[in-house]
């Protein structure tokens, strides 16, 4: 009888089955990356004695060049692991060296498998009988090495399969969604926040044109900036196939990038390369690397998406880092971000006058604060407009501009058909672009086609999962359609992902109110923040409520405040409307009609207006708006 050993570790708590590669926490299987698995073997095996982190790299990574930070976020993964046991500590850093693996280790009891040798002998055998039954002499004598001829012609087709097997069938079955991570800088002192930011940002504006993936956006990668960030943890959070993250660093004119493309799944690395460059030349790096993720993910692409993979917006990189800096700060989404993001986009229009993007950012910027109410919407949309129809004339194919020209149509001018033809075109040149889908919900809203709001709301929360407007944006289509209980739970789900957002709050008040459920509604609006929109929707369910005395209050209190900075008319109307004072509604929403305020595209459809339908007054104002 011949025994193979199947070899086991134990420390504290923890056993690891070599053979299975598991490692387990009292019986219980712990879920390892394969190379965080491959380094606490390499740190077990090697117990109590210092593992420099050159020669692990070298180890772990043998044809691939990664940086120290790989091999740091491994480690910390290990760490997190066994830190469910905090009675111990295991692993040791040598500052400067590398790692020691500290806590006793144990080897139990083998547990062997077992195998017959005559039962290989017989298998060897078979067929060499001559015809009385008897073995032959000879077959006794070249069985053995036959065997392992056979043995080793099958491992060698079996390597030959895996190394040389085309990989499109295997990629291009498994990966379908993927994250571009924030990229992070080589060095932590040398770190360039809006230049790794808007690294990642490029290539999703690059790669987010192959129609056969679904790209996550900017908005919501943008949190994982941090740089103890698990790219693994990040990509199940965004429920995505696959990430790509790297490294950048800028060193006077010179750049080195980084870049790995790894299955989520089990964190292996299916493409990796390195660009050392003149920082003059990082388009081609952009270039390069979109190019090859596609060729890694081998997804067939269009001699036009080939092009996307390609373009460029701007040769003058000062430009380019201005521009990057612009998105940066309209990322972060607040009023003196977006201001900073309007000054660096046209800082980068002055370097070159002809870069269509930086005019997008204009646009987008300038709608925000229109949206936010932290600008008037006929100073803020005459802007973006006049910033989105620029960028088209420079360039036509734009899908970005076309979907804020889209919505600044919809939301302030009332075009309401060359809006239509200004989203369809723009979902037609950026597949992937989840804003356009999102603001043609609200199109097809306002015009009263709910079913097709609906499934274009769902499609923009299937490229953005986790986007808290997205997200909101399905309660408020459920909303306008008067399904109250779905609008409800969709505010519910949003409120998940942030019980603090807003938005969500406002949506499900508003739902509430038409429900009749007035205590309801008056503890979600309370939970709203505290900004004018909010407080005179909040005024609006206190009125219903029969809370006169609090809605007057609110009121008052906005009418106060409007005399020191800018309160939007319309949502004041509408507590109006609570008090059953129509006259003054009436009045509020002409106000908003001359200010083109967003909310006057819902007229026809916002059960909030359902107490004015009869008044011939209101019914100018619909006619005036030209609702479709």
């Amino acid at each position: 009888m011949s025994r193979k050993a199947r070899q086991f570790y134990q420390f504290g708590p923890f056993r690891i089955d070599v053979a299975e590669r598991l490692l387990q926490l009292e019986g219980e299987n712990v879920t390892l990356t394969p190379k965080a698995f491959d380094l606490l073997l390499l740190l077990v095996e090697n117990q109590g004695h210092l593992l420099e982190k050159d020669d692990l790299m070298k180890t772990l990574w043998p044809d691939t060049f990664v940086e120290e930070a790989n091999l740091s976020n491994n480690v910390s993964q290990l760490r997190k692991v066994l830190s469910a046991d905090s009675t111990h500590q295991y692993i040791e850093t040598v500052p400067r060296r590398g790692y020691r693996f500290v806590a006793k280790v144990a080897m139990p009891s083998l547990a062997p498998e077992i195998r017959s040798s005559e039962a290989v002998d017989d298998a060897a055998e078979i067929g060499d009988k001559d015809s009385r039954g008897s073995i032959s002499k000879t077959a006794r004598r070249i069985r053995i090495p036959r065997l392992a001829l056979v043995v080793t012609a099958i491992l060698a087709l079996g390597f030959a399969f895996y190394y040389f097997r085309p990989r499109q069938s295997v990629t291009q079955n498994a990966i379908r969604t993927i994250a571009v991570l924030p990229f992070k800088p080589l060095a932590s002192d040398s770190s360039d926040e809006s230049l790794q930011m808007g690294m990642a940002d490029t290539l999703i504006t690059r790669i987010s044109n192959i129609r056969q993936l679904i790209v996550r956006p900017t908005s919501a990668v943008r949190k994982y900036t941090a740089l103890d960030n698990d790219e693994l943890a990040a990509g199940r959070e965004q429920r995505v196939d696959a990430v790509l993250e790297g490294n950048i660093q800028k060193s006077a004119d010179k750049v080195r990038v980084t870049v790995r493309l790894v299955r989520v799944a089990d964190g292996s690395v299916f493409w990796a390369d390195q660009f050392d460059e003149k920082f003059t030349n990082l388009f081609s790096v952009q270039d390069s690397i979109a190019e090859r993720v596609a060729g890694a993910l081998a997804v067939k692409i269009t001699g036009e998406e080939r092009e996307s993979l390609t373009k460029h917006y701007t040769a003058d990189t000062d430009a380019y880092q201005l521009y990057m800096r612009g998105r940066y700060f309209l990322n972060k989404s607040t009023e003196a971000d977006f201001r900073k993001s309007i000054d660096y986009f046209q800082q980068a229009l002055e370097k070159d006058s002809n870069y269509a993007l930086a005019y997008a950012g204009l646009a987008d910027s300038y709608v925000q604060l229109g949206f936010s109410g932290l600008m008037p919407m006929n100073e803020s949309h005459s802007r973006a407009r006049e910033a989105a129809v620029r960028a088209l004339q420079i360039d036509d194919r734009l899908g970005e501009a076309r979907a804020s020209l889209g919505i600044i149509l919809t939301t302030y001018y009332w075009n309401w058909a060359e809006a239509e033809n200004q989203f369809k075109q723009a979902i037609e040149r950026s597949p992937n672009y989840a804003p356009v889908y999102n603001w043609y919900s609200q199109y097809l809203s306002f015009a009263g086609r709910h079913d097709e709001a609906l499934k274009q709301a769902l499609r923009a929360q299937e490229i953005d999962p986790l986007s808290l407007f997205i997200n909101s944006n399905i309660g408020l289509v459920l909303f306008l359609a008067r399904q109250y209980d779905r609008s409800i739970a969709a505010s519910q789900k949003t409120l998940e992902l942030d019980p603090d957002f807003a938005v969500a709050h406002m949506i499900m008040g508003l739902s509430y109110v038409q429900k009749g459920m007035y205590q309801e509604a008056i503890s979600a609006l309370q939970k709203a923040k505290d900004q004018p929109d909010s407080r005179a929707l909040l005024g609006y369910a206190f009125a219903v409520a029969g809370r006169e005395k609090e809605a007057r209050k609110i009121l008052d209190d906005l009418g106060q405040e409007s005399k020191q900075k800018y309160v939007a008319s319309a949502p004041v109307a509408i507590a109006y409307i609570g008090l059953g004072d129509k006259n003054r509604a009436i009045e509020l929403l002409e106000k908003a009609f001359d200010e083109r305020l967003w909310e006057m595209g819902m007229l026809k459809i916002n059960p909030v207006f359902d107490p004015l339908r009869s008044d011939p007054r209101f019914e100018r104002l619909v006619k005036l708006v030209g609702l479709p």
